[in-house]
């Protein structure tokens, strides 16, 4: 059973990469594939006065070119100029077959662009924002190999002191064939996480952020998450099966020392503190807009006061609505009836959505009909569609406005 789906598709034609067992040995890269396309993934933990908040780059499309003693990466996402952008990657030695390098030198940079992405906010004309934080004192933490895929962990620090831990993803860029991308032609009845905006032959295109359907998709639970919570987590998860009409999602008991990120896993990390409430991040295919890392963080605090089945009831919508963001949907925050998961509301239609998750009951509508569409290719039949917005929209708020106090009369 496979847990992720971005690199079961990168054919091993020869070795990519030859990693050393030391943490400070350069990596070494093949020849052989040096003219490709490569995908390249960054997400970073950031220590922000003593609490851990997770954040991702913008995923790319790179590829390298050799000048003298150094590599060069190239982003080659756009149909633009590639264009540098991290420091040369210096060579350090060379074999026939190999070229020795050192990642720790070259890559010198966080842009600030996140990976996921909406209209919205953002817009439908690439910006191509170069706006990025320097990675002063970088240190390698790891270098790792999977098949075709390079991890390199790093350690390094913002010029404001704060402590990073970057993790790099690299591999050769092989689209999954089977996948089947869905344009965004805007947010006016529903919402999903965008690429960011290419141009195409009509006009520019943006795909909604999703997995593929095809192979399942696979959430594992962190060994973190206390034992009379672990099934509500389960239930919130498996949920979105009885969105879609079938067994896409599953949960497994992630393995010993598997946490979020990682490479190999979509994990749901339980944790006790954070600079953030619980949330979702996800990282996709730049260009087709295949999600190939998803995690969850439930933040423990979020839970609130109650009995454990109260308090179950809670986590059930908070998996279930973080899950929703995994798999791409956007809030809804459109004011009306109980129809999504995507919505904030009060506490007692939290705790009856929850109720309802754990009783295994239909999932409410706007949910059902969105994901189908998007994810099955279910015809959608807009009229029928309750109303939508969301976080960037004019006018779109969780919650109705505070009433205004009526003005005093002039004197």
């Amino acid at each position: 059973m496979q847990l992720l789906r971005p690199f079961a598709f990168a054919l091993l034609l020869g070795s990519l990469f030859l990693c050393r067992t030391a943490a400070a040995e350069p990596a070494r890269l093949s020849k052989e594939h040096l003219d490709e396309r490569f995908l390249l993934q960054i997400n970073y933990s950031e220590d922000e006065n003593g609490l851990q908040s997770f954040k991702t780059s913008r995923s790319r499309i790179v590829t390298f070119e050799r000048r003298g003693s150094a590599l060069v990466m190239l982003d080659d996402s756009a149909a633009a100029e590639p264009r540098q952008i991290f420091g040369p990657i210096p060579i350090r030695a060379e074999t026939e077959h190999d070229l020795e390098v050192d990642l720790n030198a070259g890559l010198d940079k966080i842009y600030l662009e996140e990976d996921r992405t909406g209209e919205d906010y953002y817009g439908r004309v690439d910006k191509r924002d170069r706006r990025a934080f320097e990675l002063l004192d970088r240190k390698v933490l790891s270098v790792a190999c999977k098949g075709d895929l390079l991890v390199f962990d790093q350690e390094a620090r913002r010029r404001d002191g704060e402590r990073l831990v970057v993790h790099y993803y690299l591999s050769r860029y092989r689209p999954d064939p089977a996948f089947r991308p869905f344009e965004m032609a805007g947010l006016e009845h529903f919402g999903f996480y965008e690429t960011y905006p290419r141009e195409g032959a009509d006009g520019t295109v943006l795909f909604a952020m999703k997995f593929g359907a095809s192979t399942p998709i696979v959430f594992a639970l962190s060994a973190t998450i206390p034992p009379p919570y672990r099934e509500a987590v389960r239930d919130g998860v498996l949920y979105w099966n009885r969105a879609l009409g079938v067994p896409l999602l599953e949960t497994i008991d992630a393995p010993p020392g598997v946490e979020a990120p990682n490479a190999a896993y979509n994990v749901i990390q339980w944790v006790e503190s954070s600079d953030y409430s619980s949330t979702s991040y996800i990282q996709s295919d730049p260009r087709t807009g295949q999600i190939l890392h998803a995690h969850v963080f439930v933040l423990e605090e979020t839970m609130m006061d109650g009995d454990l089945r109260e308090q179950n009831d809670h986590l059930r919508y908070i998996v279930a609505h973080e899950i929703g963001h995994a798999l791409g949907l956007r809030h809804n925050f459109a004011r009306g009836g109980v129809d999504t998961v995507m919505n904030y509301y009060g506490r007692s239609e939290v705790l009856a959505i929850g109720a309802d998750i754990g009783a295994a009951k239909p999932a409410l509508a706007y949910d059902r009909q969105v994901v189908r569409h998007v994810y099955l290719g279910e015809p959608l039949d807009l009229a029928a569609l309750p109303p939508f917005c969301t976080d960037g929209q004019k006018g779109c708020s969780p919650f109705p406005p505070l009433p205004q106090e009526p003005l005093a009369p002039l004197p």
